[in-house]
């Protein structure tokens, strides 16, 4: 019979190998390294943030879209899906009017928090400093999923 120790130690081997599946089960594909695009939505290519209020500089592995924005449902998932479908549709998103996205607004939203309805969003949702080419490229890798 294992000892109260060897019980607990097992516990936490158990807790070690179930942190470690959950982390390499969200972990990115890597990208090609010309998809500037597939880089940031990874983190592979981390952009400087912080949130709405606070101007601390967010740890990088904090603000990689992939974090929130991996479900294809809107219904389930903690953040809204970064896809085709749901960028360009126009729909009713946070109470607001019906709207969609396009480069200018997807631009304004990750820069300011302000979405195509001038709707602020959640204070989660990271401010990003990026140039334009960065925001282009991201712009259209998550409009070609």
């Amino acid at each position: 019979m294992a000892s109260p120790s060897q019980r607990s130690a097992a516990r936490a081997s158990i807790g070690l190998v179930l942190i470690t599946v959950a982390l390499l089960a969200h972990a990115a594909e890597p990208c090609d390294p010309a998809d500037l695009g597939c880089a940031i939505f990874s983190g592979q290519h981390a952009l400087e943030a912080h949130l709405r209020g606070d101007d601390r500089v967010l740890p990088p592995a904090t603000t990689r879209c992939i974090n929130c924005h991996t479900q294809t449902d809107p219904a389930g998932a903690f953040a809204p899906p970064l896809t085709s479908g749901y960028l360009l549709e126009a729909i009713n998103r946070r109470g607001g009017p019906p709207s969609h996205y396009d480069l200018a607004s997807f631009c304004h939203l990750l820069e300011d928090g302000v979405d195509p309805a001038g709707v602020v969003v959640r204070k989660s949702m990271p401010h990003y400093q990026l140039s334009n080419a960065e925001c282009s490229a991201l712009w259209r890798f998550v409009t070609n999923r």
